[in-house]
């Protein structure tokens, strides 16, 4: 009787836990891709090709941003334009690489120096 009892009790255990597994599975999917995020400080500024070239440490990142990427500033988040941006103002770019594995920013939040 403990053994079917036993076997009961782990049985609802793990229907639970399949359960909760797939809803968070789903909320996951819900709230769309991860985001990648890179942080650096900004050596080039190409507004013609639409790329800012981001260094951190030794290494440097292109990342492209297009009209609807969203420009912040560090202070409040308040709303910034891409000709207020300037060559060694740090910035946290925030986005995923498209299918030419480019990084194209959805945000782009800037500290300037």
């Amino acid at each position: 009787m403990k053994k079917v009892l036993g076997l009961a009790v782990l049985g609802v255990f793990l229907a639970v836990g399949i359960g909760v597994q797939g809803a968070v599975a789903k909320e996951k999917a819900a709230a769309g891709p991860k985001l990648t995020r890179w942080h650096g400080t900004i050596v080039r500024i190409n507004r013609d090709k639409s790329t800012l070239d981001v260094s951190r440490k030794s290494m440097m990142r292109t990342i492209h941003f297009d009209e609807s990427t969203k420009w912040t500033t560090s202070t409040g988040n308040k709303p910034l334009d891409v000709k207020d941006v300037k060559e060694g103002d740090d910035a946290v770019c925030l986005g995923n690489f498209n299918e030419k594995k480019e990084f194209v920013a959805t945000q782009i939040n800037v500290r300037p120096k």
